[in-house]
């Protein structure tokens, strides 16, 4: 993210680019201080610190490929956050629009997307010789992960219950927020980022990860449950001057000619994609000899290559125009769709954090697949390829009434990339967006209970809500549209599959014994886990949310765990059963198995009528 190559220089010659800091100390001078942290560069950093050091604690090295320790999670976040108040820290998050949100982002962006994802897919192959055996766990790089499916559903409500400050982006990246609000916010200190962006902006102040906590005072990585809280919390800390300096650039739109040369998010596919090779620059192409070309030509369009480019290319010269007016904060934040009332209110929620940031990519006719780990061999089918109708419904609420496309972006049972037109569902199931009332909350699970039911054939489907109550009403929802999306097709679920996840959502199992259990999980395994989280995701976030029922059901920390599933799967078969007998003492797998069936006996008539027409349950 930013100026490639950008943060490593700086990062490599921190005497020259940084000033230290004790927060703590910093704090106190200061009567307090917030730093401006980045969501998602938050969410990698402290996921991967809690990875390292949950798998060193509980010696198992397959957690972090397993699916999600949702409620550890949880609690190591808000020790976290807890913590850093109480020393007068305090943490505002901002995020990023979804993807597609904005028009011009997306035509700006669609060439970086592409790109990731195809270094992503590069990931979940990496990951799944590892489940096939033809690869050891040890020769996977820590950073070589997928995010858990619904870890941003998790972290959010953990950062919510703490009573963090959260602004949402409705649309595009939130670059423009952050820099604002470190220069408005009175008690902002620093940015807490990995992206390069913040070093090129006027008196900007970032603080990347590998340079918080020093003295490694919090203990994050360290085989614990929790961080500590630390008595003292070093930073470096890069400055906009600092940079300029080291790179020996004495104004500050030299440092943006500099990025812009270099490569951002906007110019980088043109610069990368052969522009490079056509300049002068002397030595290898890092970030000082782009500066050193800057000092000499002093401005893009000095260059005769570039400038004719530039009259060429309209695009590449766009690029050109929108880096300086980003970097100058000339410019306005990426614009949602300006679509009449619907837009208003999406925004409005959006910005509220009632609806997850990609309502406003589907508003805007675009959704990008939730990339996971799953079966990707040819042919094999893919969850965000089978939850099309679910999100059809979607759609239909959150689309202007005389809309009905959206174009989908992602992999496919048989091409790694593809994009697919799919058309609203206009079943009457779902109501017009303006018709949604959030004090209805009888009349918005009627709606959730007639969608959740589109798969249903025959008589009038049974409403759970009214038979279990809300939440274990939502949970056999999900649980049921999952053997109707699976059975005889798509997974070709069994009947001993399905009761293993019975067992994990309904089991509210402790985490911290599962997490011991060091098995590898099959490819198999994997694949039912996170379609079910997927099938959460689009139930609670998605369709929860624009229906105003979302705080009504269970957060992810109450329902999955990877550990848990991956010991109560391994154990439903006989094969399974002996490939984790090789791996684990056998009376840890007897222990699961009668604490599996010790939920399935519990839920015995809740589970023949979730199965009814599928297959016969006796407990």
């Amino acid at each position: 993210m930013g100026v490639q190559g950008l943060l490593s220089t700086c990062l490599e010659n921190a005497e020259q680019s940084t000033e230290s800091y004790d927060l703590i100390l910093e704090a106190q001078r200061r009567g307090g201080l917030e730093l401006i942290v980045d969501f998602y560069s938050f969410q990698q950093e402290i996921v991967l610190k809690f990875w390292k050091g949950l798998s060193q604690l509980r010696n198992n090295p397959y957690l972090r490929i397993l699916g999600g320790e949702y409620a550890t999670l949880d609690a190591y976040i808000s020790k976290l956050i807890t913590d850093l108040r109480s020393l007068g820290i305090e943490l505002v998050f901002y995020i990023d629009g979804g993807k597609g949100s904005s028009t011009e982002g997306t035509m700006q962006k669609m060439d970086t997307w592409v790109s990731r994802h195809e270094q992503d897919l590069k990931r979940v192959s990496d990951i799944l010789e590892v489940l096939r055996g033809t690869r050891s766990i040890d020769d996977l790089p820590w950073d070589n992960n997928v995010r858990p499916v619904v870890l941003e559903d998790q972290v959010m409500s953990s950062l919510k219950k703490c009573e963090c400050e959260i602004h949402q982006s409705a649309a595009g990246e939130a670059d423009m927020l952050v820099i604002r609000a470190l220069k408005e916010r009175p008690k902002a200190f620093a940015i807490l980022s990995n992206d390069s962006d913040f070093c090129v902006f006027r008196d900007s102040r970032l603080i990347p990860n590998k340079f918080f906590d020093m003295g490694n005072n919090l203990r994050l990585g360290c085989p614990q449950e929790l961080p500590e809280k630390p008595s003292q919390l070093l930073v470096k800390v890069i400055t906009t001057e600092k940079v300029m300096s080291m790179l020996k650039l004495n104004q500050h739109y030299l440092l943006v000619e500099m990025g812009i040369v270099a490569g951002n998010d906007f110019t980088g596919p043109f610069m990368r994609g052969g522009l490079h090779s056509q300049l002068d620059v002397r030595g290898r192409r890092c970030v000082q000899n782009f500066a050193g070309w800057i000092r000499h030509y002093r401005n893009v369009d000095k260059h005769p290559f570039l400038c004719d480019h530039m009259q060429r290319d309209p695009n590449f010269r766009q690029a050109v125009y929108h880096s300086r007016n980003f970097y100058n904060e000339r410019g306005t934040p990426d614009a949602p769709p300006r679509k009449g009332f619907y837009s208003q209110v999406i925004e409005e929620n959006i910005h509220s954090g009632k609806f997850p940031t990609n309502l406003m990519s589907m508003h805007n006719n675009f959704y990008w697949y939730r990339m996971l780990l799953e079966d990707t061999s040819p042919g094999a089918p893919s969850v965000e390829c089978a939850l099309t109708q679910l999100r059809a419904y979607v759609y239909r609420i959150v689309l202007p009434r005389h809309e009905q496309i959206v174009n989908e972006y992602g992999r496919s049972p048989y091409e790694s990339f593809r994009k697919a037109e799919i058309n609203a569902i206009d079943d009457g199931k779902a109501p017009p967006l303006h018709k949604i009332q959030s004090d209805k909350i009888f009349n918005n699970l009627r709606t959730f209970h007639q969608i959740m039911s589109c798969q249903e054939r025959g008589p009038e489907a049974v409403n759970w809500f009214d038979r279990y109550g809300r939440k274990n009403g939502f949970i056999v929802y999900i649980l049921r549209f999952f053997i109707v999306l699976n059975w005889g097709r798509n997974l070709h679920i069994t009947d001993n599959e399905f009761l293993a996840l019975v067992a994990m959502m309904f089991g509210r199992q402790k985490e911290s014994h599962y997490q011991s259990m060091a098995i590898c999980p099959t490819v198999r395994c994997v694949t039912i886990g996170n379609w079910m989280q997927d099938l959460y995701r689009h139930a609670h976030l998605m369709l929860g949310s624009v229906l105003h029922v979302r705080h009504e059901f269970p957060l992810p920390s109450e329902l999955f765990s990877g550990s848990v599933w991956t010991a109560m799967y391994m154990v439903a078969q006989d094969e399974t059963f002996r490939q984790a007998a090789r791996q684990v003492p056998v009376e840890m797998l007897y222990q699961t198995q009668q604490e599996m069936n010790a939920v399935i006996k519990e839920k015995k008539h809740m589970i023949r009528h979730i199965v009814e027409q599928f297959f016969p349950f006796e407990d």
